[in-house]
């Protein structure tokens, strides 16, 4: 692979052509805060928590980090006066909107941004950062849940907040969540997803026994695979 040398905050890096600054940024362990970002789906650049500035020749901007390709010789600022206020602001709506969420608290403390009283508090707990819609649809297949409604209405639910048939339970949207209000549990033999009104049956490995997949999982990789049943329910372990 092509390789792409440039400056962040002004130490020398190495990426790779068609990388983001914030996939090179993170591989070199700088910090940049990211809400809408997973390495398995493509770049949203809704939060925009993930803001840097880029001088390129002799111009200089504010962009995403999280979808900004890398080129040769750009200079990338991570934080400065300008940088902080835009994601104190960003982050301040969030807290606003979301005010019961302890992950959005301990990123404001580590970033040192304070409540703002102007803005009217709601109580919703979705930062509408869209990972679960896209991992549902980029990396499981099935687009089981999605947007509905437009500005201060929008939210993530099922069609007509119903029981979705596409919905198998794998649980991929509850683990890339970054607020972790998505709650996924296992009871009695099933696994269970309230917000989307949705349980499925458990199958259990036949070698160890322990419960692996959901039945709606099975019937989804099978008739994607055409793989036997025996090894579709043969957990990662006992593999």
């Amino acid at each position: 692979m092509e390789k792409v040398r440039f400056v962040i905050d002004g130490k020398e890096v190495e990426g790779y052509k068609g990388e983001t600054i914030l996939q090179v940024a993170r591989r070199y362990n700088i910090f940049i805060p990211a809400l809408c970002y997973h390495e398995e789906v493509k770049p949203y650049s809704a939060c925009r928590m993930c803001l840097v500035q880029v001088k390129k020749g002799k111009r200089t901007r504010l962009v995403t980090s999280c979808d900004y390709p890398v080129s040769e010789g750009i200079e990338v600022t991570t934080r400065n006066e300008l940088i902080d206020k835009c994601r104190k602001v960003v982050l301040q709506l969030l807290m606003a909107r979301c005010p019961n969420l302890p992950k959005l608290r301990e990123l404001a403390q580590k970033l040192g941004v304070e409540e703002q009283p102007r803005f009217v508090k709601s109580n919703d707990d979705c930062i509408l950062c869209g990972l679960c819609v896209r991992t549902c649809e980029q990396v499981v297949g099935v687009s089981a849940i999605g947007f509905e409604g437009r500005g201060f209405t929008r939210r993530v639910c099922t069609p007509f907040d119903e029981e979705s048939p596409q919905c198998i339970v794998c649980g991929a949207c509850a683990v890339v969540c970054p607020v972790d209000v998505i709650p996924i549990e296992e009871k009695d033999g099933y696994r269970i997803m309230p917000r989307w009104n949705k349980e499925s049956k458990l199958i259990p490995c036949p070698k160890c026994g322990r419960l692996y997949l959901t039945e709606d999982q099975l019937k989804f990789l099978r008739e994607k695979t055409g793989l036997p049943e025996e090894e579709l329910t043969t957990c990662p372990d006992c593999r």
